[in-house]
């Protein structure tokens, strides 16, 4: 019997129950804010599978568990796979899978509603009225604005589509295209300036890596508008912090809504905290009790077609053993 453990929080009564259906041993506990990996290691060295979310997923504690549980598979709650040292687990043997698409629908109607926030200054007069002002003023819109999306995959497509009932423009910028879905979205693909320069608010809708880290900096906020808004819900570490505090203090760009940070949690002297022109959620975007629960099903779905079927269903490193096999 294969043990999984399900190290995030949350109430999967339905789908614990179809994994002990199909022949697992299944344990819940969250174990994502463990920072010590020794620990981690400890908690995770006795299964076989481990649907993860958080947690400091690298070399020293996928090889522990390894040794210790044959860890034979990891799963992401979620599609950022950031946190997981997928080249380690290939050398180790452990398929590392994650679940696409599954909070598309939630996190690109977070990023919906703090375009609209940052915009419309929805907080700033919510903060006026608590403090005993009236003071209104004039805000943005976003009628007859152009809206770039830089990174166009399931969130950034779903987002479109919600778009799609305000008058605006649409762009994307992405190194994979699929022409066929942009154009059925009304989405005109085109080059990174183009993006960054023509557009009154960018969406950001990458994965961290190598090729995305840092990438929107103090170049890339001299390059747009100054009455342009920057909206952020995919990995914290794509924005250089410090380059975007400056540009917020000097109005370089009009303003930005932040649902993902560089450290998280964001560090109570972070200077993002005291600025009036942002807007700050803590990565929250995709946690309806909907888009958890849709998460948790392709966990699930990914584990029964590894285990259970033999295939490879969502899983992002397919050699995993075939370099095993070498080592």
């Amino acid at each position: 019997m294969h043990k999984i453990l399900i190290a995030v929080n949350g109430n999967f009564e339905c789908q614990i129950r179809r994994l002990k259906e199909a022949g697992f041993e299944v344990y819940q506990k969250s174990i994502s804010s463990y920072k010590d990996e020794k620990v981690v290691a400890e908690e995770i060295s006795s299964f076989n599978c481990i649907i993860v979310g958080g947690g400091p997923w690298n070399a020293n504690v996928l090889k522990y568990a390894k040794e210790k549980g044959n860890l034979k598979m990891l799963v992401k709650f979620g599609v950022g796979v950031d946190n997981i040292d997928i080249d380690a687990a290939t050398r180790l043997g452990i398929a590392v899978s994650n679940a696409p698409g599954s909070n598309a629908r939630a996190v690109a109607e977070h990023a919906l509603a703090l375009i609209l926030a940052i915009t419309r200054k929805i907080v700033i007069f919510d903060r006026n009225i608590k403090s005993g002002s009236w003071s209104g003023g004039m805000s943005d819109t976003v009628i007859g604005k152009t809206i770039g999306l830089l990174g166009f995959g399931n969130i950034a497509a779903k987002l479109a589509e919600y778009l799609k009932s305000f008058p605006v423009s649409i762009i994307a910028y992405d190194i994979h295209r699929d022409e066929e879905k942009a154009s059925s979205l009304g989405v005109r693909y085109v080059k990174l300036d183009e993006l960054i320069t023509n557009s009154d608010i960018i969406s950001i809708h990458v994965p961290l890596n190598e090729s995305t880290r840092g990438m929107v900096n103090k170049y890339f906020f001299e390059k747009m508008k100054p009455t342009a808004y920057i909206i952020n819900t995919s990995r914290g570490a794509v924005i250089n912090e410090k380059d975007l505090i400056e540009a917020l203090k000097n109005k370089t760009i009009m303003g930005a809504a932040l649902d993902t940070f560089e450290q998280e949690p964001l560090p109570e002297n972070s200077e993002l905290r005291k600025l009036d022109n942002v807007i700050l959620t803590p990565h929250s975007a995709s946690n309806t009790l909907e888009a958890f629960s849709s998460i948790m099903d392709c966990c699930v779905n990914n584990v029964i077609e590894f285990f259970i079927k033999g295939r490879l269903k969502n899983v992002l490193n397919p050699d995993y053993d075939k370099s095993a096999s070498e080592m």
